[in-house]
């Protein structure tokens, strides 16, 4: 636990490298603190800062830089993260005032309004489905032992697979034994099918059996739709001018792996997530900060709001962006897919 100079002049010190991307010296900090302190005090206080871990001091004389724990401690005693300026806000709405958009231009807004505002590099994913649900299924004969099942997803997706029965059969008792499973499955997912119980026969029971295959290929994992905005602000801060940093970063976006990367760390809805550099778990993501949020329809349909920067961002305006584009684009995704979401897609 540090003391309250300490962390004074710490916070006054990430401020200020934050602003300046230049190491600060003792008597700057001495000069900025609100509070009347000697640079001999402001050094003692360094050098303890050193020892803990929270700065680095590579030339004393040419001041210290924030280390990833300064940058947390930074972050965990705003006392207040300010709301976006009204002239902001109005800036953003002015972006989504449009009735027609849909949930991936929606988004694509989003992330090109959120680049902006922060000046660092956004991503967006379109809200999708977490567990996808059964609207329909369709049994269509092919000859006597082929039959082509085709489910129809809630979200519009439409899964096929061929199936081969072992007694001839035609498209009446087809169609009968869809309607039976229909009856049972129409707006269930994968975990509450398996707990339906009923007298299906031979040729429901093997069309039950492909539905519950084809929905466990449909939840697993696949990179969603999403947008990027902002590779340009990120490119042009100065950390990014040194080494390899800039072309490993263009890299990782081409192959996806920063999207997988960032999805990995998603937060609980509702919450706003800060991984500062080695904080964050997967190793592409270490030479950044990412601020990231889940929005949408709780357990419907939901999405991905991130900021990826430098560790030397402004984390008080980035935490703010995020959290009103948040609650922007969960009140527009309700208005666009929660009579549907809420009726259970029929």
């Amino acid at each position: 636990m540090l003391t309250q100079r300490a962390g004074n002049v710490l916070n006054i010190l990430v401020t200020e490298y934050i602003n300046t991307a230049n190491p600060v010296a003792s008597e700057e900090i001495a000069r900025l603190s609100p509070t009347k302190v000697s640079p001999a005090t402001v050094r003692n206080a360094m050098s303890l800062l050193t020892d803990e871990g929270y700065i680095s001091r590579p030339h004393v004389s040419a001041g210290a830089v924030p280390l990833d724990r300064g940058y947390r401690y930074h972050v965990e005693t705003l006392d207040e993260v300010p709301p976006l300026p009204d002239s902001v806000q109005q800036q953003i709405h002015h972006h989504f005032d449009r009735t027609d958009a849909d949930l991936a231009e929606l988004s694509r807004r989003c992330a090109l309004v959120l680049s902006r505002i922060t000046t660092n590099m956004a991503i967006v994913t379109v809200p999708q489905a977490r567990s996808p649900r059964v609207r329909h299924i369709q049994l269509v004969y092919l000859d006597e032992l082929s039959v082509l099942v085709i489910l129809v997803l809630q979200d519009a997706r439409l899964l096929r697979r061929l199936l081969t029965v072992d007694e001839p059969t035609d498209q009446g008792a087809l169609s009968q034994v869809a309607n039976y499973l229909n009856d049972r499955f129409s707006g269930l997912a994968l975990s509450e099918i398996e707990s339906v119980s009923g007298d299906y026969g031979p040729l429901a029971e093997r069309v039950r059996q492909s539905t519950l295959s084809l929905l466990r290929e449909a939840d697993t994992y696949s990179i969603p739709e999403h947008y990027v905005d902002g590779l340009r602000w990120l490119l042009n801060q100065p950390e990014m001018a040194q080494g390899s940093q800039a072309r490993e970063l263009v890299e990782l976006l081409e192959e996806q792996v920063l999207l997988d990367s960032v999805l990995s760390e998603q937060p609980d809805s509702g919450d706003i997530a800060v991984f500062i550099g080695g904080e964050n778990m997967e190793e592409p993501l270490r030479p950044f900060s990412v601020i990231l949020c889940q929005y949408g329809i709780p357990h419907q349909a939901s999405g991905t709001i991130c900021v990826i920067g430098p560790t030397r961002m402004s984390y008080a305006g980035a935490i703010s962006g995020v959290g009103y584009l948040s609650s922007l684009m969960s009140s527009l995704v309700l208005e666009l897919y929660g009579g549907r979401a809420a009726s259970g897609g029929q």
